[in-house]
């Protein structure tokens, strides 16, 4: 059996988007809690999938990634990531990349910015 979705309790007054860019969109809603009390929420809609891999090599070794993060001011070390279309399935894109001949290495990744270019 399919589950169901549940009924949203919270009633949404009003949204307007406040911020956009080609990879967010940031919202504001006004609403009305399940005690019917008014509140006010921001939400941040993502317009890619981000996609992160672990990659093991032949010896069983792993590797991250170091970089200094303009908005948390300071060096983190992170699996790889990249990212692609919300429509489309992470495995969808690797099988139309071997399907064209390319190893699942041969995108040019830019971490920085969760993007990978394909």
């Amino acid at each position: 059996m399919a589950p169901t979705k549940e009924e949203n309790p919270w009633i949404c007054q009003e949204k307007k988007t406040v911020f956009e860019n080609p990879w967010i969109r940031v919202e504001n809603h006004q609403v009305l809690n399940p005690a019917g009390k008014p509140a006010e929420y921001g939400k941040v809609c993502f317009k890619n999938r981000a996609i992160g891999i672990l990659p093991i090599d032949e010896e069983g070794y792993t590797y991250l990634v170091g970089q200094y993060r303009y908005t948390t001011e300071g060096y983190s070390w992170e699996i790889p990531m990249g990212g692609g279309p919300l429509e489309e399935a992470p495995l969808a894109r690797r099988q139309k990349r071997a399907k064209r001949g390319n190893r699942s290495d041969s995108g040019q990744l830019d971490p920085a910015h969760g993007s990978a270019y394909l």
